[in-house]
């Protein structure tokens, strides 16, 4: 198994990146990742405000990762096979940031113990369910260099609490190689990730890429461990993002229902679709829709 150090990362994803290494479709490895703090955050109190001016930039991705073989208008499918995180995540919050930042006063940091499975909130133990915040590849050349902080149809900070162990994410590949990188874990994250962080982590986290040839979404798709099947898509508005996710979930179907109608599709998921929140906190929005697990056992990517 491959291992890739925490030591080459990015703060942007675009149309032009120079790998740090190679994977064949089929081969594991293990990512490093940095938190999305740099690391920088390791006690009760520390500055943020102060640290973060010696940090290079923000929510630092591990890699770009070249696939071999891949080629624009191929599918990337990662699958996350492990996520460990250290034994401690750190958290800030502070006034006027965030979903909760006319809520908050000041700016605090606090750093919390992993240990068994759960996190020391306080003397609460609270389960952990690692995810990863950041996953995706080089963008269209259309769409220029995007943000670590920013999701978009090539992925990026979707922070959808269902990219978890287990978990497999389809990306469209726009440039040769696919270009993959990734980041921002969590031990920790609710539905929109209200406070601008969930429990902010190292990790190390064993992935798997295969690609589907010629075949691609426009947005993201993620089927979770228990095999339903989620359109992620972002946007200035949650208004936008949860249009934008209805319909590019209908259209995903719809390629892959033979026999039913469009306006059948609709039904169907007015019954047993969910339109979710994943989070309110990035420069875009992101809100994601999926059938619930079991009710379409046949649907494949």
């Amino acid at each position: 198994m491959q291992y890739i150090g925490d030591d080459r990362f990015i703060h942007e994803f675009g149309p032009d990146m120079a790998p740090v290494a190679t994977l064949r479709p089929g081969e594991r490895a293990t990512v490093r990742t940095v938190d999305c703090y740099c690391n920088v955050l390791r006690r009760d109190g520390d500055p943020w405000l102060e640290l973060r001016k010696h940090v290079p930039g923000p929510n630092p991705a591990t890699g770009p990762i070249a696939i071999e073989g891949a080629q624009p208008g191929d599918t990337l499918a990662v699958s996350i096979l492990d996520i460990r995180p250290d034994a401690q995540g750190a958290m800030n919050v502070r006034a006027g940031v965030g979903g909760l930042g006319d809520y908050v006063e000041g700016c605090e940091t606090r750093v919390f113990g992993i240990s068994d499975g759960a996190v020391d909130f306080g003397g609460r133990k609270l389960p952990i369910a690692p995810m990863i915040g950041v996953i995706g590849v080089a963008t269209a050349q259309v769409n220029g260099a995007i943000c670590t902080e920013t999701p978009h149809m090539h992925g990026g900070n979707m922070d959808d609490r269902h990219i978890t162990a287990g978990a497999t994410v389809y990306l469209p590949v726009s440039q040769p190689g696919a270009q993959l990188a990734l980041g921002d874990v969590h031990a920790l994250m609710g539905d929109g990730e209200v406070a601008i962080c969930g429990l902010e982590c190292a990790a190390e986290v064993d992935i798997c890429c295969e690609l589907i040839k010629g075949r691609a979404e426009q947005w993201p798709v993620v089927r979770d461990a228990a095999g339903c099947y989620r359109v992620n898509c972002s946007a200035d508005t949650l208004d936008e993002a949860a249009r934008l996710a209805r319909g590019a979930l209908l259209e995903f179907l719809e390629r892959r229902l033979d026999g039913m109608t469009r306006n059948h599709i609709a039904m169907l998921m007015s019954l047993v679709g969910d339109l979710e929140i994943a989070q309110i906190v990035d420069p875009l929005v992101t809100c994601r829709m999926g059938i619930r697990a079991g009710i379409l056992p046949e649907l494949k990517f």
